[in-house]
């Protein structure tokens, strides 16, 4: 295993900024180093577990960077590389190869931004993405990625606009699914009711029946005492 594969996933991702600037401070973040991102005031200084996680996992500098607001692809970006470096090192514990204590999942997250910056939105909303139809292609940003307005309508990208847009579509689901709960249990109201009707029309059937076995008897009775006389 090549542990220093964790970070291809999020690191071959096209990141550029939402606005499509090629000046963009992203894409300027992939060619400086950690001193000097550090030293410009946006890095973020990491601790020896931090470090570690970088150095072994070959985590791409653009990610590790902080900024005080978020890009939508970057922060997409950077969740995914939690998610597999995450995956990765139950890997490498399973295996044996991994020889440091297990770093948590908190750990990991400060390698790419704040616990709360990740447990407030990016946790929360991020698996929910599969609902809104190619917003994870928007996302990724690649050669098939479609335009904004077909993903935000006339919403501008963020995380607002993405909170109101999975609120609409639960909305919408839990509606549906009420409506569908509704007409089954209408069904099942309609199925229950010809059950008993036809119970009751079989009783009736069936009373018929015993008391014309009833008649039968009684009249091969008299008959009998008649024969007998």
């Amino acid at each position: 295993m090549n542990p220093k594969s964790a970070g291809s996933a999020a690191g071959s991702m096209n990141v550029k900024s939402t606005s499509g600037s090629t000046g963009s401070s992203f894409a300027m973040a992939s060619d400086m180093g950690e001193a000097e991102a550090e030293m410009s005031g946006s890095g973020y200084v990491k601790g020896p577990t931090q470090k570690l996680i970088i150095d072994t996992f070959d985590i791409p500098t653009h990610l590790t960077r902080r900024e005080k607001v978020s890009d939508l692809r970057v922060t997409y970006a950077k969740y995914l590389a939690i998610q597999d470096v995450a995956r990765r090192l139950t890997q490498m514990e399973v295996a044996r190869t991994w020889t440091h204590k297990k770093p948590t999942l908190e750990d990991i997250v400060e390698v790419f931004m704040s616990r709360s910056g990740y447990f407030n939105r990016p946790h929360k909303l991020f698996p929910k993405l599969h609902v809104i139809p190619d917003m994870k292609k928007w996302l990724e940003n690649g050669d098939d990625a479609p335009a904004d307005a077909e993903v935000w309508g006339e919403r501008r990208p963020s995380f607002k606009s993405l909170k109101e847009i999975l609120a609409a579509y639960e909305t919408s689901g839990r509606k549906k699914k009420e409506k569908m709960t509704n007409r089954e249990k209408k069904k099942q109201k309609a199925d229950s009711a010809s059950e008993s009707s036809e119970e009751i029309v079989k009783g009736k059937g069936k009373a018929k029946a015993k008391a014309k076995k009833g008649a039968s008897k009684k009249a091969s009775s008299s008959k009998s005492r008649q024969d007998n006389n």
